[in-house]
């Protein structure tokens, strides 16, 4: 089994699409775990509304490719399509955030929000 983690962000519509890619998430892993969510500041050019963000643990057979394919299939189906970052607008970001020891995601594993919702995660692994 392979130990993973996923961040969970949304800047349109949070609560809402928080709560629908939780679900996904719940369909495909029923013992995926969760933080609780944490509003952060906007990063990045061109993002001006606040975020939710979350993390999410859970252990899988899947192996990288599948789950990141799966995990952008479940983007897709939300409804986020490539020119919503022009806007500004992130319908749901959900990114293999770590993938049993390998750090895919260095830069966004360093920021502070990150740090946060590791403490988090940490007691519920």
């Amino acid at each position: 089994m392979h130990k993973v983690l996923i961040g969970i962000g949304t800047n349109s519509d949070a609560n809402s699409n928080m709560k629908l890619a939780i679900n996904y998430l719940l369909s495909y892993f029923p013992n995926i775990k969760f933080t609780n969510w944490i509003e952060t500041q906007p990063f990045g050019v061109g993002f001006t509304a606040p975020f939710l963000n979350a993390l999410a643990y859970l252990k899988t057979d899947m192996d990288r490719e599948q789950l990141q394919q799966l995990l952008k299939t479940i983007e897709r189906d939300m409804g986020r399509l490539p020119s919503h970052k022009k806007e500004g607008k992130v319908i749901i970001d959900i990114d293999l955030i770590k993938y049993d020891s390998d750090i895919l995601k260095p830069d966004d594993f360093r920021r502070n929000y990150m740090q946060q919702l590791l403490e988090e995660i940490k007691e519920i692994m």
